[in-house]
């Protein structure tokens, strides 16, 4: 259900609409770093470097033969390829083919994979043909990326073969979101959103040129477009990893040393993992000096803290965004790690966006209250692909700005009194036990920051009419001073009121994650429901 918004004439939150910067599109952002470092390796990992001169003659390939196929502006492509330094070849082909780009995950399920390509009237796929070739039903036409010598190795096609550069309301991406009804949503994104968050990260990052990033994020989650056009607007190495070393933390980390990386986007459960395996002060450790998390709540775990104290010079960002306007807001941490809040803040927008907090009635909340998240700005979608009914439920007319809107998030934070915000979930999953109100994520923090707690989530076991109660899921710290549930429950107990104290613990080896590498909420409350 959606209100009237009825924002103030000229709000503080609602500046003058300033972009991060002023391309069009990434590919003009990819094409200044190919004029400018031809030679510099654009993608490293498995297999020999790839030359952003070399990036750019692949992708031109690639781009002609979707030409050939018919493929142009309107059309969408699906991409189902393999991790791999070709995919992200493969993508940039599809953006120059004036085409926009369907991600395909193999992990998600067949029926699911077709839907979308349905949806989306997708005649071409693109990909390997372990991940591919099944799409050939339909009439699909399936191009091979290893069949054949690699795409870069092609000669150069001219210029005038392709369509000019796109504009900054062309399509881009189509990515498929869950739905409500259990049916997905795929979310279009023209391309000046995309090239805005990506000048702006380009601008407050350290990483330039023969900066390393990890290409960690499966292509179906928006953080991966960010990985990798970050790195390539400035000149930077994608770094790209094997699907068996992404979804291993003991080879993960050794691939990031081994591979030199300086810069990370990870979601909070990846970064955790790794915290687990990593060994702070070790010998041969990474050079990190960026790591940005997003897609979930950051927690300042012990671990955590104790491993960005053995990185000198390495920062960590926390960052906020609906997949309908990708990151929006950020916050970076600095100082000692141990003075960290245990749940650090999402921070202020990103130049380009506007973000409301808004009350039950529409209007913005004063400093400290608390309200539903709404995002305006050049970052906001075009809306629901084939949904108009959803996307006018979803995407508001913004009050004094014609022609544009604001996304209804449906997360929900408090805005401190400096105009920062402090995430408190989904509005959906707020939750009442024996009739009073709490945020899971202020459970997850204390219970976080007991020794011998590694990283934790909380679930609610039990439906609306019935009594609902907590069920606590813990990783602990390996060695044998790890704590008792027992015990876990009893400190607890003496830092919280008991209504917020979870009735049942589980130690688990690790929490659930989806493909995307995001905290899997839905499986988490599978396993409270049979908890017993």
């Amino acid at each position: 259900m959606s209100v009237d918004i009825r924002l103030p004439a000229t709000p503080a939150q609602a500046a003058e609409e300033v972009r991060a910067g002023d391309a069009p599109s990434v590919l003009h952002l990819v094409a200044a770093t190919v004029a400018r470092h031809p030679d510099e390796p654009a993608l490293a990992g498995h297999g020999p470097a790839v030359t952003y001169r070399d990036l750019w003659r692949g992708a031109g390939a690639i781009a002609a033969r979707l030409r050939g196929e018919g493929i142009g502006p309107g059309d969408v492509v699906g991409l189902a390829a393999l991790r791999s330094t070709e995919l992200v070849v493969a993508l940039i082909g599809v953006l120059r083919s004036g085409a926009a780009f369907l991600p395909l995950d193999s992990g998600y399920p067949r029926a699911r994979l077709e839907h979308m390509l349905d949806d989306a009237r997708v005649g071409v796929v693109l990909g390997h043909r372990e991940t591919a070739e099944r799409f050939a039903a339909g009439g699909r036409t399936v191009l091979l990326l290893d069949e054949g010598p690699a795409p870069w190795s092609a000669t150069a096609v001219a210029e005038a073969l392709l369509p000019p550069l796109p504009a900054a309301e062309d399509l881009a991406y189509v990515l498929y979101t869950s739905g409500t009804t259990g049916a997905p949503k795929g979310i279009a994104m023209p391309h000046g959103a995309l090239a805005n968050i990506v000048e702006w990260q380009a601008g407050v990052s350290e990483a330039s040129v023969g900066s390393r990033t990890l290409q960690f994020s499966a292509i179906s989650f928006d953080v991966s477009f960010q990985e990798i056009f970050a790195s390539l607007a400035v000149g930077g190495t994608v770094v790209c990893v094997t699907e068996e070393e992404r979804r291993d933390p003991v080879r993960l980390w050794e691939a990031v040393a081994r591979e030199r990386v300086d810069r990370m986007f990870l979601p909070y459960v990846a970064l955790q993992a790794l915290v687990l395996v990593a060994e702070p002060g070790a010998p041969g450790a990474p050079p990190l000096r960026e790591i940005v998390t997003a897609g979930e709540q950051l927690q300042c775990s012990r671990g955590l803290r104790a491993l960005l104290a053995s990185l000198p010079g390495c920062r960590l960002v926390n960052q906020y965004g609906p997949s309908e306007a990708h990151v929006v807001t950020w916050h970076a941490l600095e100082g000692d790690p141990d003075g960290w809040p245990a749940l650090p803040p999402i921070g202020r927008p990103v130049p380009g966006n506007r973000v409301y907090v808004l009350d039950a009635r529409g209007e913005e909340v004063p400093p400290g209250g608390i309200g539903d998240i709404h995002v305006g700005g050049v970052q906001v979608a075009l809306g629901y692909w084939n949904r108009p009914d959803l996307t006018a439920e979803r995407f508001l007319p913004e009050p004094g700005r014609p022609g544009r809107r604001v996304y209804r998030t449906g997360d929900v934070a408090r805005r401190r009194p400096d105009g920062s915000l402090d995430y408190l979930g989904r509005a959906d999953d707020q939750v009442k036990i024996r009739g009073f109100r709490l945020e899971l994520p202020e459970v997850e923090r204390v219970l976080g920051d007991l020794p011998g707690v590694s990283s934790c989530a909380v679930a609610v076991r039990g439906e609306d009419g019935i009594e609902k109660s907590l069920v606590a899921f813990v990783v602990l710290e390996p060695g044998p001073d790890a704590p008792s549930l027992v015990s876990l429950r009893e400190s607890l107990a003496r830092l919280l009121p008991d209504y917020m104290v979870p009735g049942r613990f589980r130690a688990v080896t690790d929490l659930p994650s989806m493909p995307n590498g995001k905290m899997d909420r839905p499986r988490l409350r599978a396993m409270a429901e049979n908890s017993e």
